[in-house]
């Protein structure tokens, strides 16, 4: 009898219902890897059922825990002699659950294929949610040429994967045959086209009329609506969608928000802020940077300091919105303060966090501590070297700034628009005419960047400081979008240091078109007029700017009147 029950405790298949039995109580992965370990020791791994239950719970368990997880997935389906259709569909869910290890889903879906494994409708939707995952197109267009021809296109949750990997991927008129063709939908078709119009705000007028007819709208639907809105601009229909929802989550009032906040309608965006019961911390970075993108750095303070006051905890996204907006106040004593809070609060220094860093204490003139901090970046990228470069060129530093862009081309870094906007000032302020042109040939020729107003601006500047202020008339009158403010007003500068009265009349006729209420322009060509002692035309100039505004137009900055309270100093 004692034998018996020992044959019978023994028997592989009570092993492996008791492995089963572990797995399905199994909620850490490191409870995981022992009982990973058991199974190999017993001789179970070769059990398909446990196979691909270890495989669904490392997947499962890897996106709260390590990063080893995905090692132990191809463990687990390598070590299987001959992988069958379930294990195959199992790996390639797992993988297409790791954003960096979709890859290995296809090779897997592609030796699935090379076996003679027939995929099913299971294996469809994994292996275009990997597609969508990457934005792979042609892998996307490849799986659904599989679907056609397995006849597995009239599968519900087959043809909403391949609307749902088509909007992902950009392709909206696939998106909409493929929904168009199929003989039933469900509402996870509907709300699948819906996120393919919202995705980029993409035809909402046929969207609308595919959301007013649909049945069973839900969360989803309603705010595929909202986000298509607000990603077309069109923050009023998108307002409206939100105040018909029966029912609205904390995506809808988020969305709604953001919506504010991108387009510029901040005091909306504040209204709105104020009717949450519940603000997360999306929310709240929405605020800091929606004030900071539209110029009210002291109000994305304060939005910042309340919500420190009610407990959430800002991360990397919230500080690097905070730090541009400070950035702006241009005060040595914010920035300093907001170094320190990075550092004593464990806030993740990311590349985002440590470039806004760099570009804020440049903007205050701190450029010590901009270079300490660019050092810490432990990959840079364009904009931490951009952030850098455009730093020292406008303290002065151009020999300096050049030194660190011919670092970043050594670093195979590909420069873009703003880092040449560095460039050329750096080589304004240090006198290298020669060289500035040289990288201003280069720009247009090798890295096939066309110069916007920005970079004729410096290259006008570079020539104008250099006393070459017919080249720089001549740059003017060619410029393509017409000549702008910032052009004209550097070779207006430079006609009042060399005294070129000829050209000063010319480019200011220019500058009182453009800017009829910058009493500054008037003053410079009045300036002019009396460094060659041209009375009569200098007073006319000015009587032409009183004229014209009656006042000087006035500056302001930033002045602390308490603690933490900021207001605009005329």
């Amino acid at each position: 009898m004692i034998r018996a029950t020992t044959v019978t405790k023994n028997h592989p298949n009570n092993k492996a219902d008791g492995a089963a039995a572990l797995l399905k109580a199994c909620s850490s992965l490191r409870h995981l890897k022992q009982i990973h370990a058991h199974i190999l020791h017993s001789n179970l791994h070769r059990n398909a059922s446990l196979a691909s239950t270890l495989i669904s719970l490392y997947a499962s368990l890897s996106s709260s825990s390590s990063s080893s997880s995905p090692r132990y997935t191809h463990h687990v389906f390598t070590s299987f002699p001959n992988p069958n259709l379930s294990l195959f569909n199992h790996a390639i869910r797992a993988f297409s659950k790791t954003h960096s290890l979709c890859s290995e889903a296809m090779v897997l879906y592609n030796q699935m294929v090379r076996v003679g494994i027939r995929p099913d409708n299971y294996s469809f939707p994994f292996m275009l949610n990997s597609c969508a995952a990457r934005s792979d197109l042609c892998g996307g267009v490849e799986v659904h040429g599989r679907v056609v021809k397995t006849g597995f296109g009239f599968c519900v949750p087959v043809s909403n994967a391949l609307i749902d990997m088509y909007g992902k991927c950009g392709g909206l008129e696939s998106a909409r045959k493929v929904f168009d063709e199929m003989r039933e939908r469900d509402v996870v078709s509907y709300n699948a086209i819906l996120g393919a119009h919202s995705r980029g705000g993409v035809d909402m007028e046929s969207a609308a009329v595919l959301f007013e007819g649909m049945q069973g709208r839900n969360a989803i639907s309603w705010n595929a609506m909202i986000v298509g809105y607000v990603n077309s601009g069109n923050v009023v229909s998108a307002r409206d969608v939100f105040d018909r929802m029966p029912e609205r989550n904390v995506v809808s009032w988020t969305t709604m928000l953001v919506g504010y906040t991108k387009n510029g309608f901040m005091d909306m965006a504040k209204g709105l802020f104020e009717e949450m019961a519940e603000r997360s911390l999306i929310c709240w970075t929405a605020m800091i940077s929606g004030y900071s993108r539209n110029g009210r750095p002291s109000e994305a303070l304060a939005i910042f300091q309340r919500m420190e006051k009610s407990g959430v905890k800002p991360d990397a996204f919230t500080m690097t919105a905070l730090i541009s907006a400070l950035a702006q106040l241009g005060r040595a004593d914010l920035a300093n303060w907001i170094g320190s809070y990075v550092d004593r609060e464990g806030i993740e220094q990311n590349e985002q966090v440590l470039t806004a860093l760099v570009d804020m204490h440049a903007k205050c003139g701190n450029m010590e501590e901009a270079c300490r901090v660019f050092e810490k970046i432990p990959r840079k990228d364009v904009f931490s070297y951009s952030a850098i470069i455009t730093g020292l060129a406008s303290h002065g530093h151009g020999i300096k700034a050049l030194e660190i862009f011919r670092r970043m081309l050594a670093e195979n870094i590909e420069p873009d628009h703003v880092t040449f906007v560095g460039v050329l000032t750096a080589c304004g302020h240090a006198g290298l005419v020669e060289d500035g042109m040289t990288y201003w040939e280069s720009m247009i020729k090798d890295y096939n960047i066309q110069p916007g107003a920005d970079h004729y601006a410096c290259v006008v500047d570079m020539l104008g400081r250099a006393g070459k202020l017919n080249e720089a008339h001549n740059l003017v009158k060619g410029m393509p979008m017409g000549p702008q403010p910032g052009a004209l007003g550097a070779l207006l500068a430079a006609c009042r240091t060399y005294g070129n009265v000829e050209i000063a009349e010319s480019i200011a006729e220019k500058l009182f078109k453009l800017e009829p209420e910058n009493t500054g322009n008037y003053m410079l060509l009045s300036g002019i007029y009396a460094s060659k002692e041209q009375w009569d035309e200098a007073g006319k100039v000015r009587e032409a700017m009183n004229k014209k505004s009656g006042i000087k137009l006035p500056g302001f900055s930033w002045v602390e009147i308490s603690k933490g309270r900021l207001k605009n100093q005329i």
